[in-house]
């Protein structure tokens, strides 16, 4: 039997032409009155039979042609991931019997092509024409002429774990007026576990900062669930974590300003008690401003502010007030003067 190498028509400039050739005949009105006492019924029937005839008679003949068979890659090992789809078809160019190569296009039987990887990760091509032998396996009956693919590519990517340390960026968080967060932030876990290829994992940040979305400003304790979000910008990544989210809590409290008059404590100054006659301090009074919250308000005492002889800078004669305090209630303190004349009275 001959061996044919069938072509496909140009079916746009066929349609093209017929269509001028019907507009011509269109033109005689009488060739129109004469088309529609034919018998398009036997017309359609005779087209058909003929047509089929000549599928059947052309199937029965040897041809080349080139087609697609499915590819299935088989991976044994399940810790590890595609970063690319492989490929799910090579084109074979092939020659046979026409109902062969019929059946073998439309997949009839067991027309795939496995590939078995062993080492995922380390193959990255394969060349086409080691796949020759498989394919005449597949393609039986056939004869392999080649494959139109040179290489087939593979990206593999072994799965691996890594923990990631979880900051809380407290910017995010938006207080009412007059509130604060008092004492450390506690997170649970502190850490969240990502799954995906290792590649990916080594660009991950050694810690994961995540940020309040709840836009509520507080004014009580908070106890919120932050979700995770895989730090990366691809959307399509393949990395993942078991943790949806974490707890982060902390204590607020209510602080209010206070203004008041304080009492100056003189130190090192000669004459001991008699001091007060011996130096004067312009001014007199020293007024104190402080941050405290509310409910610390009434369990404490005056503010103690020293005035140090040894602190005199007789340049100028003046000294610095300080505050001695024992405990961290106190915020933003602040002294009204904040330095002092010292005088020596001359009675």
């Amino acid at each position: 039997m001959p061996n044919r190498n069938y072509h496909i028509p140009n079916f746009k400039l066929l349609i093209k032409w017929l269509r001028e050739q019907f507009d011509k005949k269109a033109k005689d009105s009488s060739f129109a009155k004469d088309m529609k006492k034919w018998d398009w019924s036997a017309m359609i029937v005779c087209f058909l039979t003929a047509f089929i005839f000549w599928v059947f008679h052309s199937l029965n003949e040897d041809h080349t042609s080139t087609i697609e068979i499915p590819v299935n890659v088989k991976i044994q090992d399940d810790n590890v991931v595609a970063l690319q789809e492989p490929p799910d078809h090579v084109s074979v160019n092939a020659t046979g019997n026409g109902w062969t190569l019929l059946s073998k296009s439309l997949g009839v039987g067991n027309s795939k092509l496995n590939i078995n990887l062993e080492e995922p990760v380390e193959v990255k091509y394969l060349a086409g024409k080691i796949l020759l032998k498989e394919l005449s396996q597949v393609l039986k009956g056939l004869k392999v002429n080649y494959i139109v693919e040179d290489t087939l590519a593979f990206n593999y990517d072994t799965l691996t774990n890594r923990k990631v340390a979880v900051e809380i960026d407290t910017s995010s968080f938006v207080f009412q007026n007059g509130y604060r967060r008092v004492g450390p932030i506690k997170v649970y876990p502190d850490s969240v576990i990502f799954r995906g290829p290792s590649t990916e994992l080594k660009r991950f940040p050694d810690h994961l900062i995540l940020r309040s979305e709840d836009t509520e400003p507080i004014a009580e304790n908070l106890n919120e669930y932050i979700p995770v979000r895989v730090p990366v910008e691809n959307e399509n990544t393949l990395v993942f974590s078991p943790n949806d989210e974490v707890k982060v809590s902390f204590d607020v409290y209510y602080f209010i300003s206070s203004t008041e008059k304080t009492k100056l404590f003189r130190v090192n100054f000669p004459g001991g008690k008699n001091s007060d006659d011996t130096f004067l301090l312009e001014p007199e009074d020293v007024y104190i401003s402080y941050v405290i919250r509310e409910d610390l308000i009434n369990s404490v005492d005056t503010i103690p502010v020293i005035i140090d002889y040894k602190d005199i800078d007789w340049t100028d004669s003046t000294v610095t007030p300080k505050v001695f305090i024992d405990n961290d209630y106190y915020e933003n303190i602040i002294l009204s003067p904040n330095k002092l004349k010292v005088l020596k009275n001359k009675n």
